[in-house]
């Protein structure tokens, strides 16, 4: 983009494998991406003070990929894609009485973690002002982890914003869990009226 629309862009990758930095950094050097830079680091202990377009989160493992969202939402990002990886963290929390069935085999159960957790993302996305669609990401031949959480930024109303929040308590009350997403978003959650 930077190159073929002259568009001036800064873009910081992060990961905690220092291998994987250095070879980045040497690859966007060898390449000429001298605004392409990498740094080993957590993306929750990350500070950046300058304007955010668009965060990318790709198979940032279990809760990462929520803390990349809380980053994204803080800044104000306009665009933020997340493919989520390994959503460990509801595995043994989950429980909805209806939905036992699906509880009982651990292959079962934890296909579904992904799809609540997933989903649990893109409600709570949904009730901080961010437009939300959930799309396959690569053909299910080269990995399971294949959803995409596209979210834009919008105007939408305060009322708006409420009923989406209420849908995303009830989705959370229904399973009976409380997922990273609703700590890190807290602070952005709209507040009911009294």
């Amino acid at each position: 983009m930077v190159k073929l629309k002259g568009k001036k862009a800064q873009i910081i990758g992060l990961d905690l494998k220092q291998d994987v930095i250095d070879f980045c950094n040497e690859t966007a050097q060898n390449l000429g991406y001298e605004t392409l830079i990498f740094q080993k680091g957590d993306i929750s202990a990350f500070d950046y003070n300058g304007n955010v377009d668009m965060v990318v989160s790709l198979h940032a493992c279990d809760t990462a990929t929520d803390e990349a969202i809380s980053k994204a939402v803080m800044w104000g990002a306009k665009v933020i894609f997340a493919v989520p990886c390994c959503q460990h963290e509801l595995f043994t929390q989950l429980k909805n009485d209806q939905m036992a069935p699906l509880l009982k085999h651990g292959i079962v159960r934890d296909k579904l973690t992904t799809i609540v957790t997933d989903t649990l993302r893109s409600n709570a996305l949904e009730a901080v002002g961010y437009t939300v669609q959930m799309l396959e990401f690569i053909d299910m031949e080269h990995t399971p982890k294949n959803i995409l959480i596209r979210a834009i930024k919008t105007d939408k109303t305060l009322s708006k914003r409420l009923e989406e929040y209420a849908r995303y308590l009830d989705f959370k009350a229904s399973w009976q869990v409380n997922p990273r997403i609703d700590d890190v978003l807290k602070p952005y959650f709209p507040k009911f009226p009294n």
